[in-house]
């Protein structure tokens, strides 16, 4: 016994047994660490998601004129978003694969008369005869605001006659009607994801532009699925079978040994 308790007497002394303490306070110090920072991200996480829920759509004209809408936008597992947005979370479950990010945006086009004139060239054919008392008015409304965005709009108009055309005052002009022939509108349009600092606080903005004067966003929403990624170093306690390098107390050795044991792993892969 006197033996046995020597043996261990000057394994406490030794340097082996000071470099394993020295080796569990870093581990123990670099775990602590680990935790800090995971409690501050789930902090900041959670900042940000709650500024999703309240946040309103803000529109601003950028430097070079285009018109961009931002919001806040979610940072959730996927499960998590169920909870805060239905409605999102639906149009990330309907996805194949695994969604990292993804948009939602629901846009309007609105212009008055005054900014429609300013791009409006409108171009008329002279009527077309159908029989005595019938035309056809062919025309095309051109809105050209730049090369990227435009609408064309090709149309007919028909128009009955009505009366005696050897006087003109007897005569009556009827509108049958005016229908849309053909449409062909082009916007540019841009959005995406990105950081943005906002009261000294990074938060993770939704953000759509457009050059169309008519854009308007009505709805706009995103999420970041944040996926937890696997971790490799310090990934907490274990216990299972292993082969150990240690030291063998007993003997005054250092020894290869396989069996179970319980361990801090420094790194898993």
């Amino acid at each position: 016994m006197k033996k046995y308790l020597n043996i261990i007497w000057n394994f406490l002394n030794s340097k082996v047994f000071t470099y394993i303490v020295i080796i569990i306070a870093i581990i123990i110090l670099v775990s602590t660490c680990s935790k800090n920072e995971k409690l501050k991200d789930e902090v900041t996480r959670n900042n940000q998601n709650i500024s999703a829920l309240t946040d309103t759509i803000i529109t601003i004209k950028t430097k070079n004129g285009n018109l961009q809408s931002s919001i806040n936008g979610y940072i959730v597992s996927e499960k998590e978003l169920k909870d805060l947005n239905k409605n999102l979370y639906n149009l990330v479950d309907q996805q194949k694969g695994k969604v990292i990010t993804l948009n939602n945006i629901i846009f309007q086009l609105k212009q008055d008369t005054s900014d429609l004139n300013r791009y409006i060239n409108e171009n008329k054919t002279p009527p077309e005869k159908i029989n005595d008392s019938t035309y056809d008015i062919n025309w095309t409304l051109s809105y050209i605001y730049d090369s990227l965005n435009y609408d064309i709009y090709k149309g007919q108009t028909r128009i009955g006659l009505t009366g005696n055309s050897l006087f003109l005052k007897e005569v009556k002009i009827k509108h049958n009607y005016t229908k849309l022939l053909d449409r062909e509108s082009q916007i540019n349009l841009i959005w995406g994801q990105k950081w943005e600092k906002i009261n000294g606080e990074n938060k993770l903005r939704i953000f759509a532009e457009s050059a169309h004067p008519a854009y308007r966003a009505k709805l706009l929403e995103g999420v970041y699925v944040d996926y937890p990624k696997q971790k490799h170093w310090f990934t907490g306690f274990g216990i299972g079978p292993g082969i150990i390098i240690g030291y063998d107390v007993l003997h005054a050795r250092p020894a290869l040994v396989f069996g179970i044991d319980f361990h801090y792993t420094i790194y898993q892969w």
